[in-house]
């Protein structure tokens, strides 16, 4: 058969009766731009026409026209035929509330309604969205807008609106112009609207969830221009959620199945919009402060955190223009913290800590028996509930509870920090929650489940225990249930079987080393609670809290394993585990200090390890890191041996080189600055303290003097002879102290000194006694080793014992024993040079060099510090970085911040020159604009912060610098306003609230932080440091000098000296002092305005520390003698100065 000829193929199309189906619409032939002249002409070409062709293309033409107004850059003439146009619709109609408002476009779309024309059902609610943006850009075309929404939500429109929402579900291009068009609407004037739509909801919010399901199906991901209807029906309800009236708003967030669709498919939504929903939720929700909380909770439940944690895996790809400083899993990190963790704001509600909900726990509650009446007293038996609370606990936090539950902290890091936050946050969870985990750690394997489990109960024994156990007002009368506590120390199913088990693993070390770290956690959580246990006896109670410490700690011991399982398993590491030596030996040092009973009772052989330590002191090399960590180690087994009975230090064994005391001295004389071992220095302090080695009424300082003595010859080779005869020293003063003492009455008497006016300890006296033998018993090199040791030991003694008879009388005998003219007896005869020779070059104060480089924000560690001598004091010039005048300019406003180019920026209005002055401040103004205009989540602040800074800059910066203090509050504040979260955030806020100027003459924040108290509980030391900081920072001249004086600030700082709660920060008070005494006529005025002198010489007497006394010192040697003669009548000049 021969094949039909095209003709007739052509011709037989007619017989093909079967209609096409589009589930798009036809594509619009293309309109022309429209040259629009007047209002007359818009008039002329929307009147209403039967003929659906030419409406359509009218429709499209003013589409044309509006496109054109928003795309224009001066669209001045064409807003005002707009205006002449909408003008002429409301005059047709009256001006008073008229029925229909652009009748003709209404009329046209109600025709097509009739006819079921989608492509005029599409395009008339599409333009009229368009208009009203257009509309929503001039203000004086905001009345047309409201004109046009009252028609449109009127009950004669009620039809159009619901016919577009409610088409079929593959007519997207019909219901996304009507969502369109009511967003436009809820937005238009601020959302002057917003509540009629919402009041309209039986129509505006036809098939409204139904559109929410309607999410994106293209193969390609959705782009922001072409949203689909989910896209809008999404953004439709946040605009409602911005703008609605409080109680509005209440009413919408009952609307359940409209949020729990919303966020149904949060997940596969793209990148824009999961950025706007997380935005309105956080802005418009839970930061909205009018909202009360059971309104919050309404739609903050566990089926829509559950939502924003399936964000913590989203992985689409972001355009460049939308990427900002976050991304979405951390974005909806921080959403999630801020409802899980804020107590105003979110889901957290009060609670009382260990305490659970509802429970009794003073005496007059009554609830438990009375155990102050006369009969027999049962202890913590006659509280009926404190054995109780063994699997459930009744909590107030029963949202958080429950979501808390479906998060896996051991497969997803912010997983673990979200839940570390929530039980940071409400620790009434952390027993709760594992009481409900059945199944915890499995046995121990290194895969990933354990390690990531093991980590995550780490970091929750890590968490402080809540003030007062939880009680708001002090102390309650009776302790927290034993097994909440106790879940928080060492949660039940971490038993001894399954630590012990974890221990003695040898093919996986790595598992030993985190069951370590948890133990040791564990043992720090206990102490502190053992102490809050000894405080809250002395206020009620005694005989109850003091059971329930000693019940606890039993409790806690039969959870740990041995003391002995413990050191089989360090015994059992190789050397070269450092890492894991250091926390096991930690580890035991807790063992001896917080349970010294079970060790006890164990019977333990931790001593044998002090006979293991000797041996390996002489490797240690302190230049690299396994050097540190080795000295670290063996710090807590010198703890180990001074908390276990019958050490004996001054005793070298068989195989030992030295005595442990001296092996002490000898690693606390090769520790690096970065590596101190104070808790050596204690133990060091104790022994000398119990044996009398040194006199007591100095100890500290003579310990100190002999370690720098030592420093200068310890790391010398062939030291054996040395370390004999300092141990044979130290071990006969200890042995025989009668002996010395006799000696030393002797010479007092000779000298007509009374015995109560000595400072001589008895150690000089036995290393005279035994240098004859060390002089027959050595070759000359060593002799001479010796001897250097001995010149600078006494040269620094004389500083302390200021008899310099007695030191006189020292050198001169053991410079008669030494060989006559050797080198050692000439070292011996200068002692006064090489003791110089020590103070000047062991004694180091740190003072970081804080100019516009290098100051370092609180929160940071300070990367390079200079080692300024504390004699004599040299002005600290700071050396001024101008090179941030130009180099920020090259960088993201992000990377400005970040990096530190704008706090350099801010320090150079104190430079000297005027030119940078004024250059710096026309930077920082460019830069504040900038600022403004970018997408910095906190600009705000910051902008605030520059803008004020500069302003207070302007009326002095021509005359002279700005006070250092000010720029160094402005540098040091930057790093606290771009974290909101930092606690020192409401207070820099509050003061930037206050005025757009600065006084000049008072120092910002300085009696909000030192009277008032902080903004977080526990965060005094906190502020109290970051204030010392800007101050030290800013402390640079004789302006600033004159600023301190005229608001007190050396009284403040003096007095903090000896707060408990300031211990750690004596030393930049110290610092503060010495950087002022670099400034001309500081020290005198710190003598005679402050009276440092008087001050130094009481903490002198108190803690005997080298550094007070040189600075006491250096002062006298730095200030104005005459003047200081007069206003003291001659006292301070009648005092010793040292040489």
């Amino acid at each position: 058969m021969s094949k039909r000829p095209g003709d007739d193929l052509e011709s037989n199309e007619s017989l093909n009766f079967k209609r096409h189906k589009f589930s798009k619409p036809p594509l619009a032939n293309s309109v022309a731009p429209l040259d629009v002249a007047s209002g007359k002409q818009l008039q002329k070409l929307l009147t209403f026409s039967q003929d659906s062709q030419q409406s359509l293309k009218n429709v499209q033409a003013f589409k044309s026209f509006l496109d054109g107004i928003l795309a224009s850059h001066d669209s001045t003439a064409q807003t005002h035929i707009l205006k002449d146009y909408l003008e002429s619709q409301k005059l047709i109609f009256g001006e008073e509330e008229p029925l229909t408002y652009l009748p003709d476009i209404f009329q046209t779309w109600k025709f097509a309604l009739q006819l079921n024309n989608e492509n005029i059902l599409s395009a008339v609610p599409s333009v009229l969205a368009l208009l009203v943006r257009v509309i929503s850009n001039s203000f004086d075309l905001s009345a047309y807008g409201k004109l046009l929404g009252n028609t449109l939500l009127h009950k004669n429109h009620q039809e159009l609106i619901k016919r577009g929402l409610t088409a079929n579900k593959n007519k997207e291009y019909v219901i996304s112009p009507v969502l369109r068009l009511l967003r436009e609407l809820s937005m238009l004037d601020g959302g002057a609207l917003s509540d009629n739509i919402f009041r309209a909801r039986n129509f505006t919010f036809q098939a409204l969830t139904r559109n929410l399901n309607l999410k994106y199906v293209g193969v390609s991901r959705e782009e922001i221009r072409k949203p689909s209807v989910r896209t809008n029906a999404v953004r439709f309800v946040l605009q409602l959620l911005k703008y609605l009236p409080i109680k509005s708003k209440k009413e919408l967030l009952r609307e359940r199945e409209i949020f729990f669709v919303l966020t149904r498919y949060i997940s596969g939504d793209p990148p824009f919009l999961v950025r706007d929903i997380l935005e309105t939720l956080k802005t418009h929700i839970v930061n909205d402060e009018l909202l009360t909380r059971e309104a919050k909770t309404r739609i903050l439940t566990t089926g829509l955190l559950e939502k924003i944690i399936s964000l913590y895996r989203y992985d689409k790809e972001e355009e460049k223009s939308e990427t900002s400083e976050l991304s979405i899993p951390d974005s909806a990190h921080k959403v999630l913290l801020l409802i899980c963790t804020s107590l105003n704001s979110g889901l957290l509600l009060n609670q009382s800590g260990l305490y659970p909900k509802g429970l009794m726990v003073n005496h007059t509650n009554g609830n438990f028996n009375d155990i102050s009446g006369p009969q027999i007293h049962l202890g913590l038996d006659s509280i009926e509930w404190i054995h109780n609370y063994t699997e459930k606990i009744a909590v107030r936090n029963v949202i958080l509870s429950d979501f808390i539950r479906t998060l896996r902290p051991w497969s997803s890091i912010k997983e673990n920090e979200l839940i570390l936050s929530v039980f940071k946050s409400a620790p009434e969870l952390i027993a709760e929650y594992f009481f409900s985990k059945n199944g915890f750690l499995p046995d121990p394997k290194l895969t990933a489940y354990w390690v990531g489990y093991s980590n995550f109960v780490y970091g929750t024994i890590k968490l402080s225990l809540p003030n007062n156990f939880g009680h708001e007002e002090g102390y309650a009368d009776l302790p927290p249930p034993l097994s909440i506590l106790m879940e928080n120390l060492l949660p039940k199913q971490l038993n001894r079987k399954l630590l012990t088990k974890c221990l003695g693993q040898t093919a996986n070390k790595l598992i030993a080393f985190f069951v370590v770290r948890i133990l040791c956690a564990a043992f720090q959580k206990l102490q502190a609670a053992l102490r809050m246990c000894r405080e809250a006896s002395k206020t009620s109670c005694e005989s109850i809290w003091n059971q329930y410490a000693l019940r606890v700690a039993e409790i806690f011991s039969e959870r740990c394993p041995a003391i002995n399982v413990v050191i089989a398993a360090y015994r059992r590491l190789e050397a070269s585990d450092l890492f894991q030596r250091e926390a096991f030996t930690k580890l035991l040092t807790l063992y001896y200090e917080v349970l010294p009973l079970s060790v006890t009772e164990a019977k333990s052989n931790a001593p044998v390890l002090i006979g293991e330590t000797m041996m390996s002191i002489e490797k240690i090399d302190f230049t690299l890191q396994k050097g540190v960590l080795r000295a670290l180690e063996l710090e807590n087994i010198f703890r180990i041996a001074n908390l276990s009975p019958g050490v004996r230090w001054f005793s070298r064994g068989v195989n030992y080189p030295i005595s442990p005391f001296l092996a002490m001295l000898r690693l606390s004389a090769i520790a690096s600055p970065d590596a101190p071992l104070l808790r050596l220095k204690n133990v060091l302090i104790s022994v000398v303290q119990e044996t009398q080695i040194f006199q007591t009424r100095s100890t500290d300082s003579m310990l100190d003097y002999f370690i720098m003595s030592l420093r200068s010859i310890v790391t010398d080779d062939k030291m054996e002879d040395f370390y004999e005869y300092i141990d044979s020293c130290l071990t006969r003063c200890v042995a025989t102290p009668i002996k010395y003492i006799f000696k030393l009455e002797e010479f007092l008497s000779e000298n007509n000194i009374a015995c109560h006016e000595s400072n001589i300890s008895l150690l000089p006296f036995a290393m005279l006694d035994q240098w004859k033998f060390h002089v027959r018993a050595v070759n000359a090199s060593a002799l001479k080793k010796t001897a250097l040791f001995i010149s600078q030991y006494l040269g620094s003694h004389s500083k302390l014992v200021g008899d310099k008879k007695f030191i006189k009388f020292l050198s001169e005998n053991f410079a008669n024993a030494c060989p006559n003219n050797s080198e050692a007896q000439q070292v011996m005869r200068n002692y006064k040079k090489f003791g110089n020779e020590t103070r000047n070059h062991n004694y180091y104060y740190q003072v970081p060099s804080r100019d516009s480089k290098s100051i370092t924000a609180t929160n940071r560690t300070a990367e390079k510090q200079t080692s300024v001598k504390v004699e004599p004091f040299r002005e600290i010039v700071s050396s001024e970085d101008n090179n941030a005048l130009v180099r920020w300019r090259k960088k993201d406003v992000d990377d400005v911040i970040e990096d530190g180019h704008i706090g350099n920026l801010v320090m150079l209005l104190s430079s000297k020159h005027l030119s940078i002055r004024r250059e710096a401040l026309t930077q920082i103004l460019m830069f504040a604009q900038n600022l403004k205009d970018s997408k910095f989540e906190e600009k705000d602040q910051i902008w605030l912060l520059l803008s004020e800074l500069s302003a207070s800059a302007k009326e002095i910066i021509n005359k002279s610098r700005l006070p250092r203090i000010f720029s160094s509050f402005a540098y040091h504040s930057i790093s606290i306003l771009k974290d909101p979260s930092h606690h020192l955030f409401p207070k820099i806020n509050k003061f930037l609230s206050r005025s757009p100027t600065w006084q000049l003459d008072k120092i910002p924040l300085m009696y909000s932080i030192m009277n008032e108290p902080p903004s977080s509980d526990g965060k005094v030391c906190s502020e109290r440091e970051w204030l010392l900081n800007y101050l030290l920072d800013g402390l640079g001249s004789e302006i600033d000098l004159e600023i301190f004086r005229r608001r007190s600030v050396f009284e403040r700082l003096l007095s903090w000296y000896h707060l408990d709660h300031c211990q750690g920060l004596q030393d930049t008070i110290l610092k503060i002092l010495v950087r002022a005494c670099s400034i001309n006529n500081a020290s005198t005025t710190l003598v005679t305005r402050f009276s440092v002198v008087t001050w130094l010489e009481v903490q002198e007497a108190l803690s005997t520390n080298t550094i007070l006394h040189n600075l006491y010192q250096d002062i006298l040697k730095s200030c104005n003698q005459k003047r200081i003669m007069r206003w003291s009548r001659r006292a301070i000049k009648s005092k010793e100065i040292q040489p």
